[in-house]
């Protein structure tokens, strides 16, 4: 494997504390792939077929229709593949600009993960921070729109609470 794709793995959720005996085999079963501003990456209801970590550009996450999150160079997307593969997507993901981003399949995933405890722990690891400030975030959220039940919200909240961005 070049330098520079290796580096470009390991600088990428869920692949940041992989050790270099796993990378070799890891990079085989990933791909990089690109999508045009406007392009859909995944509907809502579409069955989960992998995880990918975005490079380059911008993807909304859409909920019914309303933007729920922008997601950047750094998130991983489709994480819910490596703990749920027989589940469907829970919202729909749509390049707000062009993208780049490394995508590990879900062929691959439970067979690898369930074959390489070492490897399994190393993403899980890392998945768990991501999920764990996911987790804070939303909390706030909660707590501020409890904190504002029984007054009037302006708008001007409901479209901060709309339109706040994951990483």
């Amino acid at each position: 494997m070049d330098a520079e794709r290796r580096a470009t793995i390991r600088a990428a959720c869920p692949f940041r504390l992989v050790v270099d005996d796993d990378l070799d085999q890891l990079e085989r079963e990933l791909i990089v792939s690109v999508a045009a501003s406007g392009s859909t990456i995944f509907e809502e209801g579409d069955a989960v077929d992998g995880v990918a970590a975005i490079l380059e550009g911008a993807i909304d996450v859409l909920k019914r229709g309303r933007i729920i999150a922008t997601l950047g160079p750094g998130s991983v997307l489709g994480e819910i593949a490596l703990f749920a593969p027989s589940a469907c997507r829970s919202a729909t993901a749509r390049a707000s600009a062009p993208v780049r981003m490394i995508e590990w399949r879900a062929e691959d995933l439970q067979s690898r993960l369930a074959s390489h405890e070492r490897l399994a722990t190393a993403i899980v690891a890392d998945l768990a921070f991501v999920l764990a400030g996911r987790l804070e975030r939303r909390t706030q959220d909660v707590t501020e729109l409890l904190e504002a039940v029984g007054t009037r919200l302006p708008v001007a909240d409901l479209e901060r609470f709309r339109s706040r961005s994951a990483e």
